[in-house]
């Protein structure tokens, strides 16, 4: 009985010293440190294992040859948009759909994702415009139903909006002025800068990675976001924190192009077919 009282006294006074000279508090700390890092650890661990950023195939917008387009100064990056001019002037842009080429490309980004994951899982999000959905339905062809978790559309991944296109004269303008401006920045008229798809590249971000983090992904081996080239690299820019100037030093997105980010110790790389600009690395 001595024994015990005199045992009990001991961790009382062993407790206060502890308290008085903040070793336990200390210890406490520690403890609770080691428990978040070993959950942490399990948190990334149960990460997919790739993400794969696909731009749509070719569009019956991009091999439109009309004659006013033809007759446009070419200048870098506002060709890209040029060849959409004629088909929205008559159509939604979110209706148009892919080209037999941009069908073909498609089927091959398909082949190769499967050359890639072999059996392994995907879970889809995908661009809500038609050529980004027909893209997708071609590319699965390659894989087998049992592989596909689920397939969803997400409006915040759609092409970046450029207004009202269906004055030629003006949009050529605004194509300038955007040159001009800044592509980032500059706001078409009745439409998106690059600064507000790099917004939705936020919410849809942080959307994936508290869906991940909370274990809705657990069983996905691999994600597939099918969207559109603008806003792949600004999704590119956000995840990585790349700045403004390094936009410009991103290489722009292929038809069907397939970027990887592969996981290495719970965080996303990326692939040697997109490298991120050195400053920011």
């Amino acid at each position: 009985m001595v024994e015990l009282i005199v045992t009990l006294v001991l961790v009382v006074l062993g407790a206060i010293v502890f308290y008085v000279t903040g070793w336990l508090t200390a210890g406490i700390n520690v403890l609770f440190r080691l428990a978040h890092q070993h959950h942490e650890k399990l948190r990334r661990d149960r990460r997919p294992l790739r993400i794969f950023l696909i731009r749509h195939g070719e569009s019956q917008a991009n091999v439109d040859k009309s004659k006013h387009y033809l007759s446009i100064q070419p200048i870098s990056y506002i060709c890209l948009f040029f060849s959409f001019i004629a088909l929205y002037a008559s159509m939604p842009d979110c209706q148009i759909g892919l080209a037999e080429s941009g069908q073909q490309q498609a089927l091959a980004a398909g082949e190769k994702l499967r050359s890639i994951i072999g059996q392994e899982s995907v879970y889809v999000y995908m661009s809500p415009y038609l050529r980004s959905k027909q893209t997708w339905e071609n590319i699965k062809k390659s894989l087998s139903p049992s592989q596909i978790i689920t397939e969803r559309q997400d409006p915040r991944i759609r092409e970046q909006e450029f207004g009202h296109l269906n004055n030629l004269q003006k949009l050529k303008d605004e194509f300038e002025e955007q040159k001009r401006f800044g592509y980032f920045f500059y706001r078409f008229s009745c439409g998106e800068s690059g600064a507000d798809l790099y917004d939705r590249a936020s919410l849809f971000l942080d959307t994936l990675f508290r869906e991940i983090d909370n274990g809705h992904h657990d069983k996905t081996q691999n994600i597939v976001i099918v969207s559109h080239g603008f806003f792949l690299r600004l999704f590119l820019m956000r995840y990585f924190r790349w700045n403004v100037e390094d936009l410009d030093n991103v290489k722009k997105f292929d038809n069907c192009e397939i970027c990887q980010l592969t996981k290495e110790n719970g965080v996303y790389i990326l692939n040697e077919n997109i490298k991120p600009p050195t400053k920011s690395s």
